[in-house]
């Protein structure tokens, strides 16, 4: 039997996440009956009609936007995605043609870095402060109208306040522009989910997209809600099995993952508190962060409206700062990004919030770090799962 060493780095892995603190701001942890579904015999299965014993797939896939619809109150709800990416080319693929404008967040305030320019758009970038990474959303109506730009996305990686949906929207309609806003909520979805953050289909998005597995606790893939049908049919012929006019994006969509995506959404049903302690997990953690010495931004707005914690520190100390936490067991990105989501779907809350920036400020000054690592380990133990 060929043995590579692969299952031994799956148990290596792991026990590193178990014995450890996750705040990556784009990662998240699976219930069992999640993990379940994941692991069940609709890996590797299909869902169309041309194939024998699919039936009971094709049931589950319409129960699952069933759901989505109900979580989000939206008229319509796509599961076939299999990442947040795919959802954003799909748009771009449906709504643009080789040439045109697309509007975006630019990097440098916090943007989603999708190369826009492979698919021979033109980039426009939205205006916001680098600063504060707030969008001016009168300049922003201004340049989609003088740019005759028909598709703009608002989303960021770096977002830990709500976006100004309902501003540009009015913006735009006293203007007489027509442009479709499509909402990437891949960060806040679970926030969002939860009616925490901000409401972008009530607030005049034309379109939800986002991944599924940030702050919204499901397997890795991509969901597209909008109350559109011309949205959803133009997105469906990028995203699902398309024989007629031919396959776009997406031909298999991992029905595995679905039915995981479908159990993490009955339970997002269930807790609807979820997003409210998330939230107040970031306010928890920024400022005792702040308050033992390691400067954070946003103090004067209180911090973060989000599942994100930003540190104000240079590149160099960000990188750093990620590689000596990861030596006691606290995994962040180095990007200077805490996040909430994680440690809060497996039940912590304010005093636990206290006891990781304590950790994280003692790694910061340099302390000895055999102590560290038992207090990391010892908080990882006492929750170390999720409800079922």
């Amino acid at each position: 039997m060929t043995d590579s060493g692969i299952e031994n780095l799956i148990a290596q892995h792991a026990r590193l996440r178990e014995g450890g603190l996750n705040l990556v701001v784009s990662e998240n942890c699976l219930s069992p009956r999640v993990r379940s579904a994941l692991a069940s015999d609709l890996a590797g299965r299909y869902q169309d009609a041309g194939y024998g014993g699919s039936s009971y797939a094709r049931e589950m896939v319409t129960a699952v936007e069933g759901l989505a619809r109900k979580l989000f109150r939206a008229e319509n709800a796509l599961v076939s995605s299999v990442s947040g990416n795919l959802c954003v080319l799909a748009a771009v693929s449906a709504f643009t043609s080789p040439g045109d404008a697309v509007a975006m967040l630019p990097f440098t305030s916090g943007g989603y870095p999708f190369g826009i320019e492979k698919f021979h758009r033109r980039r426009i970038a939205i205006p916001a402060d680098e600063g504060s990474m707030a969008i001016d959303a009168a300049r922003t109506v201004e340049l989609l109208v003088e740019e005759k730009v028909g598709l703009a996305f608002l989303g960021a990686s770096f977002i830990p306040f709500p976006h100004p949906v309902r501003e540009i929207r009015r913006g735009l309609e006293e203007a007489g522009h027509h442009c479709l806003l499509v909402y990437d909520g891949s960060h806040v979805l679970g926030l969002i989910a939860c009616g925490e953050f901000q409401d972008p289909l009530r607030e005049g998005a034309d379109m939800l997209i986002g991944s599924t597995h940030k702050t919204f606790y499901g397997p890795q893939g991509g969901l597209v809600l909008t109350d559109s049908p011309r949205m959803a049919d133009a997105m469906r012929k990028m995203l699902e099995l398309d024989l007629e006019s031919g396959i776009g994006l997406v031909d298999n969509p991992h029905l595995n993952r679905i039915a995981a995506l479908g159990v993490t959404l009955e339970e997002m049903l269930d807790d609807p508190g979820y997003g409210a302690r998330v939230v107040e997990n970031s306010r928890t953690l920024a400022r005792a962060l702040d308050e033992s010495g390691i400067p954070v931004r946003f103090r004067e707005r209180g911090y973060t409206s989000s599942h994100q914690v930003l540190l104000d520190l240079g590149a160099e100390e960000r990188k750093k700062l990620c590689r000596d936490l990861e030596s006691v067991g606290i995994f962040i990105d180095a990007w200077g990004r805490l996040g909430t989501a994680e440690i809060t779907h497996r039940g912590m809350g304010a005093d636990e919030m206290r006891a990781v920036a304590a950790c994280v400020a003692a790694v910061y000054r340099g302390e000895p770090r055999a102590g560290i690592e038992k207090t990391v380990r010892d908080l990882a133990a006492a929750f170390n799962g999720v409800s079922p």
